[in-house]
Order: structure tokens, then C-alpha cells, then sequence
């Protein structure tokens, strides 16, 4: 047998080991800019994917819209809520919902700041959970006001930044609400997941912090499909980016939508 017919360099085999070859390197070449731009990053330990889209790491087009979440200099990822950074502990993809800490360091000294502030949520987006208990804080307490009420000073969550003036925390159905309220004006409401029966300290309840649940297009047929989630800002339409071209709801499908 002459073993040479498969080495001479026109030879049939290698025709067509080369054409192979060029055929997957050009098919590697052709894929799709989108498909590649939305593939999942990290943030420390949190895998970043559609709704949500790091800024300046990953495109917007990757997230839906009011998603963006940025990795700080301790990669921690932050979601900006009413003009506030809250820390994502985790997400829960499946269920569409993600564990948030109320604010990161409050109450490790005696200054009381930075303060927590009233969450304001847009609907559209985010919903807090039917497990939310409220927390509120009662900012600037005159303590000659409070005196000697042992009851409320129980609630006694730290000092000012003067002696003469405390921080009141109680959760929503304390029964002293009222009294706080009349003796340190009007409080602000932090949600945290408070479970029947727990006694856990205020510090342990903001660490733990609470769960939002979020409202965005499907991605489950487009990801089970092998592709990536996107979305597209001027048309206000879900994509699901596939290596070959854009599709409308799954890489399997029979439509497209061409890029721009």
C-alpha cells in the first residue's frame, strides 16, 4: 500500500483535513459580536447574567433595562435603589428574586452612620417580598425627651454624635411605635426578613438584609437553548443572542433579528 497517497500535499485526505480546518476556523470567526459580549462575568463570588449587567464590564444591551450593577473596589456587587447602594448577597435566578444588605458597616460603632434611608421601589421592577418585616429608625432622639423611659430606651440602638442624642431601632408592630415617634419625629423603614420565634440583635438583621423579587423577560427558553439573554433599548424587545445571529426568543427558533 502506498502510504505517500495520504501525505502528498493534494492529496484527498488532506484537501480535506484543510477544508475542515478553514470551515470551523471561519465558523468560529463568524460569531455572533452579541453572543460573545453577553457571556456571564463574575463579580467576587456573584455570577453576573441577563437581567442583570455589569457597567463598563459588560454591554447594556446584555441586561434589561433598570439592571445595571456595578463591582466595587471589594467586589461586592451594588444595586443603586433610590439613589442608595445596596450590596447583593446573592441571586436566586430561578426564582427571580436576590437577597440585598440594608447598608454595609452601619451600626459597627457608636456614630450611627452613615443612616439608612427610606426605600422607594419601582413596581415595574422590583417588589419586595411577602417575608419583608419593616425596621424602623428613629434618627436624632433628644435623650432628655426619652428620660427615663426604660421601654424605650431598651430600643436604644446607639449614640449621636452627641451625648444628648441617641437612635431609636423597633421593628413595625412594636407597640411603642406611637411613643418613639412622639418623642424623635418621624422615622425611616429599612425591610429585613425576620423569622417567627428568631430573637437576633439589629446588626444581625441588617447584615442578613432582605429579598426582593423582580420583574423582566423570560430567560429560561432563550438560556435552555444555548443561548444568551439580551435586550434591546431602542425597540424595547427581549433578544436571545445566538452564535449565529440574534433570534426572538430561543437559538431553535425560525426568527431573527438582524444587528444594527
Amino acid at each position: 500500500m502506498n502510504h505517500s497517497f495520504f501525505f502528498t500535499p493534494f492529496s484527498p485526505v488532506a484537501i480535506l483535513f484543510i477544508a475542515t480546518f478553514f470551515l470551523l476556523a471561519k465558523k468560529a470567526s463568524c460569531t455572533d459580536p452579541q453572543f460573545l459580549a453577553c457571556e456571564p462575568k463574575s463579580c467576587g463570588d456573584q455570577k453576573i447574567s441577563f437581567p442583570f449587567h455589569i457597567q463598563n464590564a459588560q454591554e447594556e444591551y446584555c441586561g434589561y433595562p433598570g439592571f445595571a450593577v456595578s463591582c466595587n473596589e471589594k467586589n461586592k456587587t451594588v444595586l443603586s435603589l433610590s439613589d442608595n447602594e445596596y450590596i447583593i448577597q446573592e441571586i436566586y435566578y430561578q426564582n427571580h428574586s436576590l437577597r440585598l444588605s440594608n447598608a454595609v458597616g452601619f451600626g459597627k460603632n457608636t456614630s450611627c452612620s452613615p443612616q439608612i434611608q427610606n426605600i422607594s421601589l419601582n413596581g415595574d421592577r422590583f417588589r419586595q417580598s411577602t417575608t419583608r418585616t419593616g425596621l424602623f429608625f428613629f434618627y436624632n432622639c433628644n435623650s432628655a425627651l426619652l428620660g427615663n423611659d426604660s421601654k424605650l430606651l431598651k430600643h436604644k440602638f446607639c449614640s449621636g454624635e452627641s451625648a444628648n442624642v441617641s437612635t431609636l431601632a423597633m421593628l413595625d408592630d412594636d407597640p411603642l411605635l406611637g411613643s418613639a415617634s412622639e418623642k424623635c419625629g418621624a422615622g425611616v423603614v429599612a425591610p429585613v426578613d425576620v423569622y417567627r420565634g428568631e430573637n437576633v440583635s439589629i446588626g444581625k438583621m441588617l447584615e442578613r438584609g432582605f429579598v426582593l423579587n423582580w420583574v423582566a423577560s423570560n430567560c429560561s427558553e432563550c438560556d435552555e437553548s444555548g443561548g444568551r439573554c439580551g435586550f434591546n433599548i431602542t425597540t424595547y424587545q427581549f433578544k436571545c443572542f445566538c452564535p449565529d445571529r440574534p433570534h426572538a426568543r430561543s437559538c431553535i427558533s425560525g426568527e431573527y433579528f438582524f444587528s444594527s
